[in-house]
């Protein structure tokens, strides 16, 4: 015998709800249910994967402070084109 499944009812404004029935539409999806459970485990994995690495920063040792040279590094990055190149 299957157990029954508890259920939830949630608001959504229209324009939230035209997302729901655009991503059934597309045929990804078989029901709104579906659509929110995925969203669902993927938040969990997001915020699993956040902790991780914040856990890596705090376990890499203590902060130094940035100098004049890393920021004009990490700004000559953020100017290089999409590739990644400066």
């Amino acid at each position: 015998m299957r157990s029954k499944t508890p259920t939830m009812n949630v608001s959504l404004t229209e324009a939230l709800r035209d997302v729901v029935d655009e991503r059934l539409r597309s045929g990804l999806y078989g029901n709104a249910s579906e659509y929110v459970r995925e969203l669902i485990r993927r938040d969990e994995e997001a915020t699993r994967q956040l902790r991780t690495l914040l856990q890596a920063g705090i376990d890499s040792g203590a902060s130094t402070p940035m100098s004049d040279d890393d920021w004009a590094a990490l700004r000559a990055v953020a100017r290089s084109p999409a590739t990644g190149q400066t």
